[in-house]
């Protein structure tokens, strides 16, 4: 009972603190694809978690794979580039090993590889798009 009361109140906090850039990440999203709706309710049940610090914030998820391997997946970031990447980003990966990642991976705009060579990170794939409409 204790546990559950703390995952609670864990995830209300996170909750809260998600308010705060809630807009941001809506700002984000290509509504064609996720509502905001949809993101609210994703980081409400904990599948997405937040990962924050005073000027920063960083939206993940575990991605497992069928043998059992996890991968930290890090979705969207918002907020200060330098805060991001020297501290927001170490809190994801540090909670990502503790719950058995073996991997971190961030999806986003190509402007990320150059940006996060330094902390390890390398291009793995490319996905490229077209427009058919």
């Amino acid at each position: 009972m204790g546990r559950q009361f703390l995952e609670c109140a864990l995830v209300v906090s996170e909750w809260d603190e998600y308010q705060r850039w809630r807009d941001d990440f809506a700002a984000i999203l290509d509504p064609r694809f996720y509502s905001v709706e949809w993101l609210d309710g994703e980081v409400w049940s904990g599948r997405i978690r937040l990962f924050s610090g005073p000027n920063s914030c960083i939206l993940a998820s575990i991605k497992p794979y069928p043998t059992g391997a996890l991968e930290l997946h890090v979705m969207a970031a918002a907020g200060e580039l330098n805060e991001l990447v020297s501290s927001t980003i170490v809190s994801c990966e540090t909670w990502a090993r503790s719950v058995g990642c073996c991997v971190a991976v961030i999806e986003s705009r190509p402007g990320w590889v150059k940006t996060m060579k330094a902390s390890g990170y390398e291009l793995y794939q490319t996905a490229i798009r077209k427009e058919l409409s």
